[in-house]
């Protein structure tokens, strides 16, 4: 048998005992301490390395790019995630749960105080819902009514004065005659000057509610409202949320995301982010970088051993974790590499 027919059986013998001795550390009892040694050298190696060192805010940038705003998701995310929200709406926890166990009072507390505190949100938010067209229309509707249904209750309101239900009566009866349909006319005026009025005193009313609707009425009123809800249910909202609802509500917001991923601002402010980020922690190494974050070694490590022996028993036992390592290492030795090595220490 020739030199060279040799040293290919003991590159195949040398590999096939890295094989094996490979998995058998992957599936043994020993794994935890192999996890363990791989990740002190890690941590070690993170302790001399700087996160600019490693990655850049361009490199970063160019990742979050595609994710967020140019890879087109695939079809099944919008009915895995309708599915998922479907199995939370139906899910009977809603039914034992209330508000009160899921916001704690004094959460609810400090919400409030920050909100209180934007006092020129608040008013520019008033002004604008006083002056809107929406809240002229329903004040000028409530007022309208409010004045026919005064004049309607004339009879009431003049019984007692001698001979002024006569009087009104006879009134609408002349005028009635006079001009057949003044009536709808004065109703159509009234509706008119009602609306003008209205709408020519919406500053006002601003002013006036501002004035009288400060912090302490809004702390109030806050607190009832978290009084009459804390105690309610999330399962009540099935009364007026149906699951349908919900998967609408989901389609909606999936549309508006994917044509907001597509505006400027929405880039724009990712690489700001992403440039803030490196201006905080660029020259601060890895492992500084994991402390800030709250990721220990001990959580790093209980995690890996939550998830690896698991897999790698799985893949063994299909016989697939042999494929991989042999995929891993047998370029190295077909490369030739034992061959030349043997030759000069053979």
């Amino acid at each position: 048998m020739s030199k060279t027919k040799t040293a290919e059986g003991v590159a195949d013998a040398l590999l096939d005992a890295h094989v094996a001795y490979l998995v058998d550390e992957l599936t043994g009892e020993g794994l935890r301490e192999l996890i363990a040694l791989q990740l002190d050298g890690l941590l070690a190696d993170a302790a001399r390395l700087k996160l600019k060192d490693v990655v850049s805010a361009r490199m970063i940038k160019d990742t979050a790019r595609t994710y967020a705003a140019e890879i087109e998701l695939g079809g099944g995310l919008p009915e895995l995630v309708s599915a998922i929200a479907r199995a939370l709406y139906a899910h009977k926890i809603h039914d034992r749960t209330a508000l009160k166990d899921v916001v704690a009072h004094a959460r609810y507390e400090e919400f409030v105080d920050k909100l209180l505190e934007l006092r020129s949100l608040r008013e520019k938010l008033l002004r604008a819902v006083v002056g809107s067209p929406i809240y002229i229309a329903f004040a000028s509707d409530l007022l309208y009514h409010g004045i026919k249904d005064y004049l309607a209750r004339g009879s009431e309101l003049t019984r007692n004065l001698p001979g002024a239900g006569s009087v009104m009566k006879l009134g609408r009866s002349v005028l009635n005659k006079a001009s057949p349909g003044i009536e709808h006319m004065l109703d159509d005026q009234l509706r008119r000057y009602v609306a003008k009025s209205v709408e020519a005193t919406s500053r006002r009313s601003a002013e006036f509610v501002l004035r009288h609707l400060n912090e302490d009425a809004l702390r109030r009123m806050t607190r009832e409202i978290w009084d009459k809800l804390k105690f309610e249910h999330f399962g009540g909202l099935r009364e007026d949320l149906a699951a349908d609802d919900i998967e609408d509500l989901f389609v909606i917001g999936y549309e508006f995301w994917r044509e907001l991923r597509k505006t400027e601002i929405y880039t724009t402010l990712i690489d700001a982010g992403i440039d803030a980020f490196f201006e905080l922690y660029g020259n601060r190494t890895l492992s500084a970088l994991l402390d800030e974050i709250g990721v220990t070694r001990q959580m790093m490590l209980d995690e890996a051993m939550h998830f690896a022996p698991h897999v790698l028993k799985v893949l063994k036992r299909k016989k697939l974790l042999e494929a991989i390592l042999r995929r891993g290492l047998e370029g190295f030795y077909r490369s030739g590499a034992v061959e030349r090595v043997l030759a000069v220490h053979g």
